[in-house]
C-alpha cells in the first residue's frame, strides 16, 4: 500500500464519473482547474491570507498545529510566515531577491505539503496528461480520476509506485503522489475564482492533517514595507533524489530484519518515502506500495535509525527526500495473535 491513501482498497481504487468528459478533452482539465482556482497566478489580485493547521483526527495533538500567513502582491513579490511546533519560517520574495529567517532544524514534509496545496496547487497537476492513463477501476461517482504508476527500486528489486489525480466540477479534488497527499474541499468564490478553504492531508491510518483558510481578503493598497528585503541570500531547499543517490549517502544502514507474520504474502516488495533533515537525520517516513503492511511498519521503524551524509547544493545544506525499495522474506507463524 502507498502513503498516498494507505486506506485499503479505497486509496488505490479511483473513481470514474458516470458521464466522463470526452477523451480528447481530458488534457484540458488540469490547466483549466489551475486557472479557475489558483490565486497566485500572474494577473491575480493582491491578497492577504491566514490559515490554521491541526490534526483533524485529534485536534489536541500539538505536533501538527501550525499557522500560515501570506501577503501576496505578484508571483515574484510576496511575504510568507509559517509557524509550527519546533519550526518557523519567514520568507520574503521581491523580484530576484529573497530573504529567509528560520527557527528550527527541519521543515516537515507534512507542513510543506499543506503550504503548497494552499498557495501553489497547480504545481502538482501541471503537465499531467490524463488521457495517458485509463486506470479507473471504480465505476460511478461524480469525480474524474486517473492513476499512474512508475517503477521504483534498483534492479533486481523493483516495485510499482502510484500517483493519482482527481477532479470534480472542473476543480482539483485530490492529488496523491509519493511524499504528497492533499484533498481540496469547501470551495468558495474569491476574486473571480473558486478557492478550496479546507485542505486535508492523509498521514497514516487514523491520522490526518487539516488546514482551514480563516481569512482571505483582497488588498487594494499594498504596504511596500512588507516586501522589503534587507539581506538577500539562499533559502532552505528540499531536494528529491533517486534511490541510487539516497543509498549512496547512507552511512549507517543495517540490513533489514523482517518479523514473522501471521498470514499474507510472505515474500514480496515494498517502498518507503524517506525525508532527511540537513544533517542527514531521518525525520519522516511514509509507506508507499507494499505487499504486506506489517513489513512496511517494520521497514519504517528501522529506517528511522539510519544515518546519512549531509547533502549540499552550491555549498548550502539541503533537506533530502526519496524512495527506498526493499525485497522481504518473512516466516509465517500461525500462533501470532492467538
Amino acid at each position: 500500500m502507498q502513503r498516498t491513501r494507505v486506506r485499503p482498497l479505497v486509496l488505490l481504487l479511483l473513481c470514474l464519473p458516470a458521464a466522463a468528459a470526452a477523451k480528447d478533452s481530458l488534457s484540458d482539465i488540469p490547466p483549466r482547474a489551475i486557472e479557475q482556482s489558483q490565486i497566485t497566478l500572474a494577473g491575480s489580485p493582491p491578497f492577504h491570507l491566514k490559515a490554521k493547521v491541526f490534526e483533524g483526527t485529534n485536534p489536541h495533538n500539538d505536533a501538527y498545529k501550525a499557522e500560515i500567513e501570506e501577503d501576496w502582491a505578484a508571483p515574484h513579490k510576496w511575504r510568507r510566515t509559517v509557524t509550527a511546533n519546533g519550526f518557523s519560517q519567514t520568507l520574503v520574495v521581491n523580484g530576484d531577491q529573497t530573504q529567509e529567517e528560520i527557527k528550527g532544524d527541519y521543515y516537515p514534509n507534512w507542513l510543506r505539503t499543506i503550504v503548497d496545496a494552499i498557495l501553489d496547487p497547480g504545481a502538482r497537476v501541471t503537465g499531467v496528461e490524463l488521457d495517458k492513463s485509463s486506470d479507473n477501476p471504480m465505476i460511478g461517482g461524480t469525480k474524474l480520476c486517473r492513476r499512474f504508476s512508475f517503477r521504483a527500486g534498483i534492479a533486481p528489486v523493483g516495485n510499482n509506485v502510484f500517483s493519482s489525480f482527481c477532479f470534480e466540477d472542473g476543480l482539483i479534488d485530490s492529488v496523491l503522489e509519493p511524499g504528497y497527499d492533499a484533498e481540496y474541499q469547501d470551495y468558495k468564490k474569491f476574486a473571480g475564482k473558486k478557492v478550496a478553504r479546507t485542505i486535508r492531508e492523509y498521514i497514516k491510518p487514523g491520522e490526518e492533517v487539516e488546514a482551514r483558510i480563516e481569512e482571505l481578503t483582497e488588498v487594494n493598497s499594498l504596504d511596500e514595507s512588507r516586501f522589503a528585503v534587507q539581506n538577500s541570500g539562499p533559502i532552505l531547499q528540499t531536494v528529491t533524489v533517486s534511490e541510487e543517490v539516497l543509498r549512496s549517502i547512507a552511512t549507517d544502514a543495517p540490513a533489514m530484519q523482517w518479523p514473522a507474520i501471521r498470514g499474507g504474502k510472505a515474500v514480496g516488495v515494498l517502498s518507503i518515502y524517506v525525508c532527511l533533515d540537513r544533517d542527514g537525520g531521518v525525520r519522516e517516513t511514509y509507506a508507499l506500495n507494499s505487499d504486506h503492511p506489517v513489513m512496511s511498519d517494520a521497514a519504517q521503524q528501522q529506517i528511522r535509525t539510519w544515518k546519512f551524509k549531509p547533502a549540499a547544493v552550491h555549498g548550502t545544506r539541503v533537506q533530502i527526500e526519496g524512495i527506498l525499495t526493499f525485497a522481504y522474506e518473512a516466516k509465517i507463524d500461525a500462533k501470532l495473535g492467538q
